[in-house]
């Protein structure tokens, strides 16, 4: 069942809908599909656009629960949050475990360093004990490599002449973490291996309504196709179709508590939406491979992680009032004021660098769906599935909280509360972890620039196989170019040119796809000074 239009799913019935293509869509896909269920997945916009492509792409130990930069014994006095901290660190270090041993081919080691300072939060002995705590989470798991250097052993750091503060640091804290170097293409090899067993999955597809018919107690769900009309670049909705599932998966990140309102009810919101920004910079020879974690002037976590010959910095945490104030992700991005932020938090903490406007190479800006929290303004990062049937919605459930690292695992507990409710309609399938439909061939004929590297095949097999409506959803999401060093710029006129028949496009159209993804990144990936949405 591979079919992308949404006309010809009107009437069609499936035993569980999941709503957002995102990183938990797309593994929820997976595992629902391997065990049996007819699946259809929707998303407003493209596949893995959302939280999955815009976050710090770091595979967390979980440290960050722990050292979350107030006081240790203030964090001892709320039982209730070290209890769900606790929690939360176990299920990070057994994610970092599977993933590091399932898929290390997309993953890149690095060296993390954090730096302890005479007037920090923590003193070294605490992050000696974190570490332990950390190690005990999962005694047998992929190793931490820590390490603590003193000041006397700080020359073995390549990049400590460049820590603020020389003599107010007290030791350095060194331990091995993990960036995926490409999570959009973890949830794609997800999405097509669920379609691979049958699943229906379709991009570019907007829930309008929701409601429960009568006698068969169902869900309906009203789909209309969005399609985008450049170069006016405003979207037009296709004719409604409706379809009908015994249980609806409400995955859709940051936009969970709108798709519940639109059964046409009101309920507690679910999602606490905190936009972050990251900037791209290069930085001096000796940060190659090395990372920071840091605290900045509010005592927040700022990172500075090694991705494609570059430095990204982020990030952000501002509150989204009120649920999303963005009708889709594609409006998303940060803002002159919040890269100044950015700029002036990296050289508190790495003064030396001077970074100015003039070094952005870009930035990017997503929202983060953490679980709502009444005690928390900025949320809960508490993974939790949430039993709307308690709000008056039977079989509907509701992810909140749920990171890139923890995909499969939130996947299966969501196995798990479904098969509580619903009997698959099909025989159990084996999944493959390691669909790798992008596959380069060596030795093949390629397109390339200075920054980016890909063979024709797979450009040809990605825009053949893999539902792409833009070269945007090529060069961003499903070749990757986009986050090298020119953000794909280079290619994106060869590209665009050798999918052309494949994707019907005309010669005007392939202009118009270049210009249109220069506007992409002047806008969504906007340096300081640039246009902005």
């Amino acid at each position: 069942m591979t079919t992308t239009s949404v006309g010809t799913l009107d009437g069609m019935h499936f035993d569980v809908a999941i709503i957002g293509a995102g990183i938990n869509g797309a593994s929820a896909a997976q595992h629902l599909s391997a065990a049996g269920y007819r699946v259809l997945v929707v998303d407003q916009g493209d596949f893995a656009d959302g939280a999955t492509s815009r976050s710090s792409r770091l595979l967390h130990c979980g440290l960050r629960h722990l050292a979350t930069g107030s006081n240790f014994w203030k964090t001892l006095l709320h039982p209730g949050h070290l209890a769900r901290s606790m929690g939360t660190v176990r299920a990070d270090m057994l994610a970092r475990d599977d993933i590091v041993r399932t898929i290390p081919d997309r993953l890149k080691p690095i060296n993390f360093c954090l730096p302890i300072y005479t007037d920090d939060a923590y003193a070294p002995w605490q992050l000696d004990a974190a570490f332990a705590v950390l190690r005990m989470m999962s005694p047998a798991g992929v190793p931490l490599d820590y390490q603590r250097y003193n000041r006397k052993q700080l020359d073995q750091l390549p990049i400590a002449p460049w820590l603020r503060d020389p003599d107010r640091l007290k030791s350095v804290a060194v331990f091995r973490e993990y960036l995926f170097d490409w999570p959009e293409r973890i949830a794609l090899d997800a999405l097509f291996d669920a379609r691979r067993m049958g699943a229906q999955i379709n991009n570019y597809t907007r829930v309008e309504n929701l409601q429960r018919v009568e006698p068969e107690s169902r869900w309906q769900l009203t789909l209309s196709s969005t399609a985008h009309s450049e170069p006016s670049g405003q979207t037009v909705i296709g004719e409604n179709v409706q379809v009908t599932a015994d249980l609806v998966l409400n995955l859709a990140g940051a936009w969970v508590d709108d798709i519940i309102s639109r059964t046409g009810n009101t309920v507690e919101p679910k999602c606490a939406g905190i936009k972050g920004i990251h900037i791209a910079v290069h930085l001096p020879d000796e940060f190659a491979d090395w990372g920071v974690f840091a605290f900045n002037s509010i005592g927040q976590p700022l990172y500075c992680l090694p991705s494609n010959g570059m430095h990204y910095i982020g990030l952000t945490r501002t509150p989204v009032d009120g649920g999303p104030m963005y009708r889709s992700i594609t409006e998303v991005a940060a803002t002159d004021r919040e890269i100044d932020w950015m700029i002036t938090e990296t050289n508190r903490c790495l003064p030396q660098l001077a970074i100015t406007r003039d070094d952005i190479l870009f930035s990017w800006a997503g929202v983060n769906p953490l679980t709502r929290d009444t005690e928390d303004p900025l949320g809960s990062r508490e993974i939790k599935i949430h039993d709307l049937a308690a709000d008056g919605f039977p079989n509907m459930l509701a992810l909140t909280g749920g990171p890139i690292m923890t995909h499969r695992r939130v996947a299966k507990r969501l196995l798990r509360a479904v098969s509580n409710r619903v009997t698959p309609s099909a025989s159990s399938q084996d999944p493959n972890f390691h669909w790798a439909i992008t596959t380069d061939e060596k030795d093949a004929p390629r397109i390339e620039s200075n920054a980016f590297s890909v063979s024709l095949a797979v450009v040809k097999r990605c825009a053949r196989d893999e539902l792409p409506r833009s070269l945007a959803d090529l060069l961003m999401r499903r070749l990757g170019a986009g986050w090298s060093s020119d953000q794909g710029l280079a290619l994106a006129r060869p590209v665009a040119e050798t999918v052309a028949h494949d994707l019907g496009w005309s010669s005007a159209r392939v202009d118009t796809e270049v210009q249109a993804y220069e506007r992409h990144l002047k806008t969504a990936r906007r340096r300081p000074g640039s246009p902005s949405m």
